[in-house]
């Protein structure tokens, strides 16, 4: 059974990798053209930068990957445990959050995620991780996660 931190680092590398690429490379909106992907290394990218904002913002992060993952109950039983003892719920994930992963873990995750961007999701990541408020960025990069949860 996978623990919260080990499932949570794994849904923010799932919707870091799910974003990105920079403004300056997009096209202009008239001539934008519709993309299945976000170019590989772009995606890799934004998913690094999505994982350091997140780490960034872990006391506001945290509690909202936990809630939408009560909300979904995934995984299966996190719905009673956050509602049992959501504080607690959250103290150990932010414990696990800081131990379990290792910059090559991540650094792999991104590479194999990166394959799997969607064009939207990656130019709303890349709009999330340029929030300078913790709040905004939370606020905007939970909708991805719940997409992809």
């Amino acid at each position: 059974m996978k623990s919260v931190s080990s499932v949570v680092v794994i849904l923010s590398l799932a919707i870091a990798a799910a974003a990105c690429g920079t403004a300056s490379e997009a096209a202009p909106a008239s001539q934008a053209k519709p993309q299945a992907s976000a170019p590989t290394a772009d995606a890799q990218d934004l998913c690094l930068h999505t994982m350091a904002r997140s780490y960034q913002c872990t006391d506001q992060y945290i509690p909202a990957v936990v809630d939408l993952r009560a909300k979904k109950d995934h995984p299966a039983g996190i719905a009673a445990k956050v509602q049992a003892d959501r504080d607690g719920v959250i103290a150990r994930a932010k414990e696990e959050w800081k131990a379990d992963s290792s910059d090559a873990a991540i650094i792999a995750n991104c590479q194999r995620m990166a394959t799997m961007v969607d064009a939207n999701d990656f130019q709303t990541a890349q709009r999330c991780v340029a929030e300078s408020d913790c709040n905004a960025f939370v606020t905007c990069i939970m909708p991805v996660m719940d997409k992809h949860m």
